[in-house]
């Protein structure tokens, strides 16, 4: 088979040369003899270089599910400290109960000690009982902050502290100009309700090493919240969970502060602040953040129905259970990050004549002048079109940046994974409506490492050409009228460090956000540093004389 398929395809190659070679037009211009004798085509290709320079802005978007929170000192990049605010999820299914069974009261707690811890007394109805939280209170409240990536030093000795948050604060109606990292915590915070600290190491020596070997194990630093909120938890859990039982004849006497976000956090937690407040050198990335309830009750029945206790608590201690619930911070709630800058050398930076810097946190991107005058002029002022009304088409504007592998030592190792091409003036807008690359206002780049020189790096963007002729229309471009732009206009593009969420079927960005991890890449300008190749096409009739 394979041998009769080669003479079939030899015998078939050699027909379409022959064929080929027995047309009377000359290879070189194969389709021309279709085009009418007064129209031409040619392709041309330019190189158009790009200009650029370095910017820094004092404070980034900072909307994220993921901030950061520590300080750490790099001697590359100067300090920085990482604060956040959260708010936590307000669920009506909460509740303090403990042991269930399949014909147990919907709210599992005990109606006679639980009350009468608030201060009321029961009237004489009769209600089956199954359990009773041991105390009437909780044992213990604590605040857990898990992660996953830590920067630094691992063993530096770091503490945090946690005030509450001003309840009269409306997070929900703040305007999205809030969101941006040297906001001032201060006015969020209330400054009176703090609620624990807690000294830690970003290594997690707390947990055994059995308990960090599972593969479902997070590090996180566990904080103790003072007895205060955990009381106040505490009486609002009863206080619900007696407002909804609805056969309860008092029931109308309590309020369910758990039924709406705002009655929970202006009557119970409006939120945390969680601050480094001793050591430098470790930086951790809040992968989740909950708070934890801990406590045990008594179990009254069996699941056969069986008396395992009496109405008056009297039984040994084998019928207690303990138990845990949490709330969480999830990505439906106010989260906000902060963050302080020190550098040094930044005024050396700006002013360096042949490089510019992107980096994440910190507040450093670069400007290309993307130059849409030059690549218009160029087409329309082409002496092959000597037409005034031919067409002309940008068929290709490819473009990469060249950049150096990062130098930092601490925080910004990591060279920035992907940048966002967007018009300067859109920077701020662009993250605060949410908006996605739609690659023809803005367009994206990865970067990939040089096959031979491993500190050299490339960010490829692509073919930019609907990027140019659309911010050419915007800025006053009419091709159909002959209407050009100045040959020196450019248009400044900011280049900043991007987070994109994709459809793991399609590929599909579904978001996208300021990236905000420790990263930074170093790109090179000065003459010629950077530059866009141009493929476009002509029609006139000089092409067909020439």
């Amino acid at each position: 088979m394979k041998t009769i398929f080669g003479k079939s395809l030899g015998l078939w190659i050699g027909a379409l040369f022959v064929a080929l070679t027995s047309c009377e037009d000359n290879m070189d211009r194969v389709g021309a003899s279709t085009l009418p004798e007064t129209d031409g085509i040619v392709m041309k290709t330019v190189t158009v270089p790009v200009t650029s320079r370095s910017a820094y802005r004092d404070s980034i978007y900072v909307r994220t599910g993921y901030p950061l929170m520590g300080r750490i000192s790099d001697p590359e990049y100067g300090e920085m400290e990482a604060s956040y605010l959260a708010q936590f999820y307000s669920s009506t299914e909460f509740t303090l109960n403990g042991y269930n069974s399949s014909d147990s009261c919907i709210f599992n707690l005990l109606r006679t000690s639980a009350p009468s811890a608030l201060g009321y007394k029961w009237d004489d109805y009769s209600y089956r009982s199954w359990d009773s939280i041991c105390g009437n209170q909780l044992d213990s409240m604590t605040l857990r902050i898990y992660y996953r990536t830590y920067y630094g030093d691992s063993l530096s000795p770091m503490k945090l502290s946690v005030w509450g948050l001003d309840p009269d604060v409306e997070f929900e109606s703040l305007p999205e100009n809030e969101f941006y990292s040297n906001n001032d915590f201060s006015k969020f915070t209330d400054e009176d309700n703090f609620l624990g600290s807690k000294a830690y190491t970003s290594a997690d020596r707390v947990n055994s090493d059995s308990v960090r070997k599972l593969s479902t194990y997070l590090p996180y630093i566990e904080i103790k919240l003072n007895d205060a909120l955990k009381d106040k938890f505490y009486r609002a859990a009863v206080e619900a969970q007696i407002a909804r039982d609805l056969d309860n004849p008092h029931h109308g006497d309590f309020k369910d502060v758990f039924k709406s976000s705002s009655d929970f956090r202006k009557n119970l937690l409006s939120g945390i602040c969680v601050k480094p407040t001793f050591g430098d050198g470790s930086l951790i990335k809040v992968y989740y953040t909950a708070i934890y309830f801990f406590y045990s009750s008594f179990h009254k029945y069996d699941e056969d129905g069986s008396l395992l206790r009496n109405y008056d608590d009297s039984a040994d201690s084998t019928y207690v259970t303990n138990h845990t619930k949490y709330i969480a911070v999830t990505p439906d709630v106010i989260q906000m990050s902060g963050y302080s800058f020190d550098d040094p050398d930044k005024n050396t930076r700006l002013s360096q004549a042949d490089t510019s810097y992107v980096t994440s946190p910190e507040g450093y991107y670069t400007v290309i002048d993307l130059p849409v005058g030059e690549i218009i002029s160029t087409m329309m002022n082409d002496p092959s079109r000597d037409v005034a009304d031919s067409s002309y088409f940008l068929n290709a504007a490819n473009f990469y940046l060249q950049g150096y592998k990062p130098k930092g030592v601490l925080m910004n190792a990591t060279p920035t994974p992907t940048l966002l091409m967007v018009e300067e003036s859109e920077l701020n807008s662009f993250f605060e409506n949410s908006k996605t690359p739609d690659y023809v206002t803005s367009v994206t780049g990865s970067y990939v490492a040089d096959s031979v020189n491993q500190n050299v790096y490339y960010y490829n963007f692509g073919n930019l050409n609907s990027l140019v002729l659309g911010l050419a229309e915007k800025h006053g471009w009419v091709k159909e009228n002959n209407t050009s732009l100045p040959e020196d206009y450019t248009i400044p593009m900011a280049i900043v460090p991007v987070e994109l969420t994709t459809n793991s079927t399609y590929g599909t960005i579904l978001s996208s956000s300021t990236y905000i991890l420790p990263s930074s890449m170093k790109l090179k300008r000065g003459d010629n540093a950077q530059q866009m190749q141009v493929i476009y096409t002509l029609e006139g009739r000089r092409y067909l004389n020439e």
